[in-house]
C-alpha cells in the first residue's frame, strides 16, 4: 500500500461553544472516554496500513505529555502560529520528498482502515487531495448526528478532517496557504481567491466540484483532487457539546 509521512496538526484553541465545557489551551486535548482526543487521532494512524513511522504531532508544550507513551512510534514538535507554519513544520520533520498525509486530532471515531480507504483512492498524479463523504454516506453511519452538509451539483457533501499533499506542492503553495489562512475571516477575500465562477456557485447552491478542481489546480500550480470516499469517521470532528453528546446517546 501507499505510504504516506503523518503529520497530526493538534496547535487548535478549543471552539468557543466548548470553552464552557473544557478549560484547556489546545482542543487536541479534549477528554473523552479515558483518552484526549489527540491519542485517538495517534491510535488510528498507528492500525493504519499506509502511515509510515513515525508519526509527527505538531503542537504546543501541553500536548506532549499524552505522547509520552508512545516512544519512539510518536515525535512531538513545538507548533508554529499557522496551520502552514505546521505543516511545513512536519514537511521539515520528514524530509522535503515526503507526501504528507495532515490530520486534524479531534476525530474520536476515526479508524486506521477509513484512513487507508482515503488514501488508497487518490490517484498517483494527483499532488493535494481532501476526503468527501456524501451526506447519505455520514448519516448512514451517524444517524441523526449534528453535521453541516454543502450542497453540490451532484448532492449535499462534508468534508473530512484530513489532508494529503506532497512535498513540492505543500512548498509552492505556502504563500498562497498563508493569504488564505488570514482571509478565512473576510469572505470577499476567499471569494477573489476562489474566482467569482465559484464564488457564484456557492452563493446560488450549486458548486461544480469539477470546476472547483480545476480552478484549485491552476491556483495551485498542481493535481488538485476531492476524493469521494466512504469513510464518514474521518469527518466526525468534535466542534460543539452536540457532537459528544450523540456519540453518549449511541453509545460510541
Amino acid at each position: 500500500m501507499r505510504q504516506v509521512a503523518p503529520v497530526v496538526v493538534s496547535g487548535g484553541e478549543v471552539p468557543r461553544a466548548l470553552r464552557p465545557h473544557f478549560d484547556l489551551k489546545a482542543k487536541s486535548l479534549i477528554p473523552w472516554r479515558g483518552k484526549t482526543l489527540l491519542e485517538y487521532a495517534v491510535d488510528a494512524l498507528l492500525e493504519s496500513l499506509c502511515a509510515a513511522r513515525p508519526i509527527a504531532v505538531v503542537g504546543p508544550e501541553e500536548t506532549r505529555a499524552p505522547l509520552e507513551a508512545y516512544g519512539e512510534d510518536v515525535r512531538w514538535l513545538c507548533c508554529g502560529e499557522t496551520l502552514m507554519d505546521n505543516a511545513n513544520i512536519g514537511l521539515s520533520f520528514h524530509g522535503a520528498g515526503s507526501t504528507l498525509l495532515i490530520v486534524s486530532p479531534d476525530l474520536p471515531l476515526v479508524t486506521g482502515e477509513a484512513i487507508d480507504r482515503f488514501v488508497a483512492a487518490v490517484p498517483p498524479e494527483v499532488e493535494m487531495a481532501a476526503p468527501v463523504i456524501t451526506r447519505e454516506q455520514f448519516l448512514r453511519r451517524f444517524p441523526g448526528a449534528p453535521n453541516k452538509f454543502l450542497p453540490t451539483s451532484d448532492g449535499e457533501v462534508t468534508m473530512g478532517s484530513a489532508f494529503f499533499i506532497t512535498g513540492r506542492a505543500l512548498k509552492i503553495n505556502t504563500p498562497l496557504g498563508q493569504d488564505a489562512y488570514r482571509a478565512r475571516k473576510y469572505p470577499w477575500r476567499l471569494a477573489y481567491m476562489a474566482g467569482w465562477k465559484i464564488t457564484w456557485q456557492l452563493v446560488t447552491r450549486r458548486l461544480n466540484v469539477k470546476d472547483l478542481e480545476g480552478r484549485l489546480s491552476r491556483l495551485c500550480d498542481a493535481q488538485v483532487r476531492a476524493i469521494y470516499v466512504d469513510a464518514p469517521e474521518v469527518a466526525y470532528d468534535i466542534d460543539r457539546p452536540e457532537n459528544l453528546e450523540y456519540l453518549e446517546r449511541q453509545g460510541e
